[in-house]
C-alpha cells in the first residue's frame, strides 16, 4: 500500500469508524482499484496506530434522520427553553427508610 492508499483508508475510517476489515478491503478495490489481503490491511492499520476501533454507545444509537427532523421542528427555540429529564436513575425504593 502506498501513502495515497493509507490516506484513503484513514479518511474512510474517519467518516465511518465502524467499518470492518473486509469492508475496507472492498472500498479499496472499488475506489482505488487496489487488491489487498486482510492481513496486509491489518498490518497497515497497526502502522497507522489504529489498533482497534471502538464506537461509543451514543454514537451507535444516533439516528441522523431523527436528529435532523428534531432540529427542523425545534431548532429555532433558544436552548434556555428546554428542560431535560433523565429518569434512568429513578428507583421508587429510595424514598423508603431501611430502618426506624
Amino acid at each position: 500500500l502506498d501513502q495515497h492508499d493509507l490516506s484513503f483508508i484513514t479518511s474512510i475510517l474517519d467518516a465511518n469508524p465502524s467499518l470492518f476489515l473486509d469492508e475496507i478491503q472492498e472500498q479499496l478495490l472499488e475506489a482505488r482499484n487496489v487488491e489487498v489481503s486482510i492481513a496486509t490491511l491489518s498490518r497497515s492499520l497497526r502502522r497507522l496506530a489504529i489498533m482497534h476501533k471502538q464506537t461509543s454507545k451514543a454514537a451507535a444509537e444516533r439516528n441522523e434522520l431523527l436528529h435532523a427532523t428534531w432540529l427542523a421542528e425545534y431548532g429555532h427555540l433558544p436552548k434556555e427553553y428546554f428542560v431535560w429529564i433523565d429518569e434512568s436513575g429513578v428507583d421508587n425504593r429510595t424514598n423508603q427508610r431501611p430502618d426506624g
